[in-house]
């Protein structure tokens, strides 16, 4: 049992003042292996109060680039020395499997790499031409970030929001999601060991309504939040009400375009991979599969010969595939998506089931269906579970309008014999990033963004990053030269 009695409050552990706790129950055992504090209202107001000091008193904002990366790395340093115990408390709380919580641990001290290296190609200030004279226009901190964020990958998840908002100069306030809170006490016992400054960084837990009242507090400058489009457009709502900044990043139901006569022998683990990861619980899985009507059964028994051979298990053994789901409502929204396909005339290939050798734990046996409609309720919802829809096309054209027949528009996926001819299908794609043969997804180093229902602003790469940022234009009088150096180093 993991169980803490403190709020992590403007980079210091805190008792709580309030009676309400957050149980965390095991996808894998339904049974209790947490409790953390729910914050008060006041407990909330004392992380932004300590932001708020930070950015507008403290030294964090003014410290240069270099200054803030270095202790992002020793944050990183720190996660790295609680290893293990960020592994197992991830696969504690939402039954991610041992191979993706490892994956997505050795992907932090890369991406922060990374994204100090895009921040310093951004000028911080830039000599232009006025109407009259010189404008020097600044780039500064946007000021006092909050951030909310889902429970599909809670470490990774949560320093999506924090790096990039620290590294670009801007303390930041954490609302985790409520079924997954315990791994994110790993990050503030890691923060406090690096000795972040003082007001950088607080995490508060609680449930919607903890969020609601973070998003919505006067003393808040900047929204970043990962989650459902509800979510998305409730805080949307909120920052346009308080007429602050957001960045949503949300739902998909991205498709997976196999060209005609593409040979997916070496593609079909990136494919699959693709779209039922972390048993489909990824925003941009490419959970529908497009393949031209020639094809379809033979890719259809590639993708079976693939799922067949992989573990359904324990989430804590090194050679589980699939664990569970991550909530109990997980298993039964995918549970009634199943039975939709079936009741509107798809037909199941494979899986469709709980499996039978796991008696406790919210698992769902990975599922294939084919005879897929692209009106079918499981080819236009997000079902957020390991449920993969083959779809059949007659020609490249129908297989770009069904692509784009959809709400979302955030990942996507193109496999081909002749990349170029890949290359230009994702061009023709309405969506936010695509992946041609098995290249990386979410952008793979460039930004992330969703078009459509799949979200608002942009995540990572130097366009992310501007997120954090805002503009000043100092006018300057005619016939003065200020100086032109463009500052990096902020």
């Amino acid at each position: 049992m993991y169980e803490r009695s403190e709020h992590f409050i403007g980079g210091k552990w805190l008792p709580a003042t309030g009676t309400e706790t957050l149980e965390v129950i095991s996808p894998t055992t339904e049974e209790v292996v947490g409790r953390v504090p729910i914050a008060t209202s006041g407990e909330v107001d004392a992380a932004v109060a300590a932001a708020r000091s930070a950015f507008d008193s403290g030294p964090w904002p003014r410290l240069s680039l270099a200054e803030r990366a270095e202790h992002l790395h020793r944050l990183i340093d720190a996660l790295e020395a609680r290893r293990e115990e960020g592994l197992q408390l991830q696969i504690e709380e939402m039954g991610a499997t041992r191979k993706f919580a490892v994956e997505n641990y050795n992907s932090l001290r890369p991406a922060l790499t990374t994204m100090i290296e895009d921040a310093a190609k951004i000028s911080y200030r830039d000599v232009r031409d006025g109407v009259i004279g010189k404008v020097v226009v600044l780039r500064e901190p946007v000021g006092v970030v909050a951030g909310v964020t889902p429970w599909n990958s809670p470490i990774a998840v949560v320093l999506s929001k924090v790096l990039p908002s620290l590294l670009m100069g801007c303390p930041i306030i954490v609302k985790p999601a409520p079924e997954a809170p315990l791994s994110a006490c790993v990050i503030a016992d890691a923060a406090l060991e690096a000795g972040l400054p003082e007001g950088t960084l607080s995490i508060v837990n609680g449930r919607v309504n903890v969020g609601a009242y973070l998003v919505g507090h006067p003393d808040i400058d900047y929204v970043t939040f990962t989650g459902s489009p509800g979510g998305g457009r409730a805080i949307g709502s909120a920052c346009a009400d308080n007429l602050r900044g957001v960045t949503l990043e949300l739902g998909g139901k991205s498709a997976a375009v196999v060209l005609p006569g593409t040979d997916m022998t070496p593609y079909v683990s990136s494919l699959v991979g693709g779209s039922i990861r972390n048993c489909g619980q990824i925003c941009v899985s490419t959970n529908r599969v497009l393949v031209h009507q020639d094809d379809r059964d033979r890719v259809v028994d590639l993708l079976i010969d693939r799922v067949s051979s992989m573990k359904v298990g324990d989430p804590h053994d090194p050679d589980t595939d699939f664990g569970p789901l991550a909530a109990q409502r997980q298993r039964e929204i995918v549970e009634r998506f199943i039975a939709a396909g079936v009741a509107e005339g798809a037909r199941i290939a494979y899986g469709g089931a709980r499996p039978s050798d796991q008696p406790r734990g919210w698992y769902v046996e990975p599922t294939i269906f084919v005879d897929v409609d692209s009106q079918m309720t499981i080819a236009q919802e997000e079902i957020f579970g390991p449920v993969l829809s083959v779809i059949s096309y007659s020609d490249l054209d129908e297989a770009v309008a069904i692509a784009n027949d959809s709400k979302y528009g955030l990942g996507g996926a193109v496999f081909a014999d002749d990349t170029e001819q890949a290359i230009a299908v994702a061009a023709r794609l309405v969506t936010g990033t695509v992946q041609v043969n098995g290249g990386p997804a979410a952008g793979g180093g460039g930004p992330f963004a969703g078009r459509k229902h799949s979200g608002l602003g942009v995540e990572r790469a130097v366009e992310g990053l501007g997120s954090f940022l805002q503009f000043k234009s100092v006018a300057l009088p005619a016939g003065y030269e200020p100086a032109t150096d463009r500052e990096r180093t902020r």
